[in-house]
Protein backbone atom coordinates (compact mmCIF):
# COMPACT_ATOMS: atom_id res chain seq x y z
CA UNK A 1 0.00 0.00 0.00
CA UNK A 2 1.30 3.45 -0.91
CA UNK A 3 1.56 5.35 2.38
CA UNK A 4 1.14 8.72 0.60
CA UNK A 5 -2.33 7.63 -0.55
CA UNK A 6 -3.62 7.27 3.03
CA UNK A 7 -1.91 10.08 5.01
CA UNK A 8 -1.79 13.81 4.28
CA UNK A 9 1.88 14.23 5.29
CA UNK A 10 4.62 14.49 2.67
CA UNK A 11 8.42 14.27 2.67
CA UNK A 12 10.47 14.99 4.68
CA UNK A 13 8.03 14.32 7.52
CA UNK A 14 6.57 10.94 6.54
CA UNK A 15 7.04 8.77 9.64
CA UNK A 16 5.62 5.42 8.42
CA UNK A 17 7.25 2.93 6.06
CA UNK A 18 4.68 0.12 6.05
CA UNK A 19 1.24 -0.96 7.13
CA UNK A 20 1.87 -4.38 8.67
CA UNK A 21 -1.79 -5.16 9.23
CA UNK A 22 -5.16 -3.49 9.51
CA UNK A 23 -8.35 -4.88 10.99
CA UNK A 24 -11.56 -3.55 12.43
CA UNK A 25 -9.88 -3.20 15.85
CA UNK A 26 -6.15 -2.63 15.30
CA UNK A 27 -3.72 -1.15 12.79
CA UNK A 28 0.00 -1.95 12.98
CA UNK A 29 2.66 0.14 11.23
CA UNK A 30 6.44 0.19 11.05
CA UNK A 31 9.25 2.69 10.60
CA UNK A 32 12.97 2.13 10.05
CA UNK A 33 14.91 4.83 11.88
CA UNK A 34 17.22 6.48 9.34
CA UNK A 35 20.03 8.92 10.06
CA UNK A 36 18.47 11.56 7.77
CA UNK A 37 15.15 11.54 9.65
CA UNK A 38 14.42 15.12 10.78
CA UNK A 39 13.59 13.87 14.28
CA UNK A 40 16.94 12.06 14.75
CA UNK A 41 19.55 13.67 16.96
CA UNK A 42 22.74 11.96 18.17
CA UNK A 43 21.63 8.76 16.35
CA UNK A 44 18.42 8.56 18.43
CA UNK A 45 14.82 9.23 17.40
CA UNK A 46 13.72 12.04 19.70
CA UNK A 47 10.43 12.06 21.70
CA UNK A 48 8.79 14.40 19.17
CA UNK A 49 9.50 11.82 16.46
CA UNK A 50 7.97 9.03 18.50
CA UNK A 51 4.82 11.09 19.03
CA UNK A 52 4.66 12.04 15.34
CA UNK A 53 5.06 8.39 14.35
CA UNK A 54 2.14 7.37 16.57
CA UNK A 55 0.06 10.29 15.25
CA UNK A 56 0.79 9.31 11.64
CA UNK A 57 0.01 5.69 12.43
CA UNK A 58 -3.38 6.94 13.64
CA UNK A 59 -3.75 8.98 10.45
CA UNK A 60 -2.93 5.87 8.42
CA UNK A 61 -5.65 3.92 10.22
CA UNK A 62 -8.18 6.64 9.44
CA UNK A 63 -6.82 6.95 5.89
CA UNK A 64 -7.35 3.27 5.19
CA UNK A 65 -10.92 3.58 6.41
CA UNK A 66 -11.66 6.69 4.32
CA UNK A 67 -9.93 5.32 1.20
CA UNK A 68 -12.22 2.29 1.37
CA UNK A 69 -15.06 4.82 0.99
CA UNK A 70 -13.30 6.68 -1.85
CA UNK A 71 -12.49 9.73 0.31
CA UNK A 72 -9.12 11.56 0.34
CA UNK A 73 -7.07 11.41 3.58
CA UNK A 74 -8.39 13.86 6.16
CA UNK A 75 -6.20 16.30 8.06
CA UNK A 76 -5.86 15.64 11.77
CA UNK A 77 -4.34 17.64 14.59
CA UNK A 78 -3.14 16.38 17.95
CA UNK A 79 -5.50 17.94 20.49
CA UNK A 80 -3.88 16.34 23.55
CA UNK A 81 -1.35 13.74 24.63
CA UNK A 82 -2.10 11.77 27.75
CA UNK A 83 -0.18 9.15 29.74
CA UNK A 84 2.93 9.48 27.56
CA UNK A 85 5.51 7.00 28.77
CA UNK A 86 8.82 6.82 26.89
CA UNK A 87 11.00 3.94 28.00
CA UNK A 88 13.75 4.02 25.36
CA UNK A 89 14.66 6.24 22.41
CA UNK A 90 15.22 4.00 19.37
CA UNK A 91 18.55 4.10 17.53
CA UNK A 92 19.28 4.65 13.86
CA UNK A 93 18.82 1.33 12.07
CA UNK A 94 16.20 -0.02 14.45
CA UNK A 95 12.64 -0.77 13.32
CA UNK A 96 9.70 0.57 15.34
CA UNK A 97 6.47 -1.41 15.19
CA UNK A 98 3.41 0.50 16.37
CA UNK A 99 -0.05 -0.76 17.27
CA UNK A 100 -2.97 1.71 17.09
CA UNK A 101 -6.38 1.14 18.66
CA UNK A 102 -9.15 3.73 18.44
CA UNK A 103 -10.79 3.64 21.87
CA UNK A 104 -13.41 6.37 21.30
CA UNK A 105 -14.76 8.54 18.54
CA UNK A 106 -17.12 11.40 19.15
CA UNK A 107 -17.85 13.42 16.03
CA UNK A 108 -14.58 14.82 14.73
CA UNK A 109 -12.52 13.82 17.80
CA UNK A 110 -10.89 10.40 18.05
CA UNK A 111 -9.07 8.95 21.05
CA UNK A 112 -6.26 6.60 20.14
CA UNK A 113 -4.15 4.24 22.24
CA UNK A 114 -0.66 3.81 20.76
CA UNK A 115 2.09 1.38 21.68
CA UNK A 116 5.46 1.23 19.93
CA UNK A 117 8.04 -1.52 20.21
CA UNK A 118 11.52 -2.28 18.98
CA UNK A 119 11.66 -6.06 18.60
CA UNK A 120 9.56 -7.18 21.60
CA UNK A 121 10.47 -4.29 23.90
CA UNK A 122 7.85 -1.57 24.47
CA UNK A 123 9.56 1.79 23.96
CA UNK A 124 6.60 4.20 24.17
CA UNK A 125 2.91 4.21 25.03
CA UNK A 126 0.42 7.06 25.02
CA UNK A 127 -3.11 8.14 24.41
CA UNK A 128 -3.72 10.77 21.73
CA UNK A 129 -6.81 12.84 21.27
CA UNK A 130 -6.92 13.86 17.60
CA UNK A 131 -9.17 16.46 16.00
CA UNK A 132 -10.13 15.42 12.44
CA UNK A 133 -10.85 18.22 9.98
CA UNK A 134 -13.99 17.09 8.18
Amino acid sequence: MDIKSIIPQREPIIMIDNIINHSEEVTTTSLIIRSDNIFVEDNLLQPSGLIEHIAQSSAARMGIQTSEKGIEPLLGYIASIKNLKIEILPKVGEIITTKIIITHQIGDIIVVQGESKVKDVVIVTCELKVFIEM
